[in-house]
């Protein structure tokens, strides 16, 4: 008899590695944080790289910062991960403010 059987296998997880960061003469955006957002889950976060394990599975990733009036510079991606895979999302916030920053997945 097996006994080391265990009827639910949890799946491997992954990393979803996601940069945002702003031109080096806009320093004013150092003043505010970076809104990440993870299918429609939003956290507020320094500007930098963060690390989020998660399961494998579709996912849109959003980056966004708070201004005066809400969040502004939003832009996101969208991607399917495999299990034990690593997926980098590059954001860089716009010279202008009001419009949306660049972003990529590798």
């Amino acid at each position: 008899m097996n006994t080391d059987y265990q009827p639910y296998q949890q799946q491997p997880l992954c990393r979803i590695e996601v940069t945002a960061s702003y031109p080096p003469i806009m320093f004013f955006y150092a003043l505010v944080r970076a809104n990440i957002e993870i299918n429609g889950y939003k956290q507020s976060y320094p500007w930098g790289t963060q690390h989020f394990d998660v399961p494998p599975g579709d996912y849109e990733v959003a980056v966004s910062y708070q201004w005066v009036l809400g969040a502004w510079g939003r832009n996101a991606v969208r991607f399917r991960i495999g299990p034990q895979e690593t997926r980098r999302v590059n954001y860089m916030a716009s010279y202008i403010r009001f419009l949306p920053g660049s972003i990529k997945v590798s």
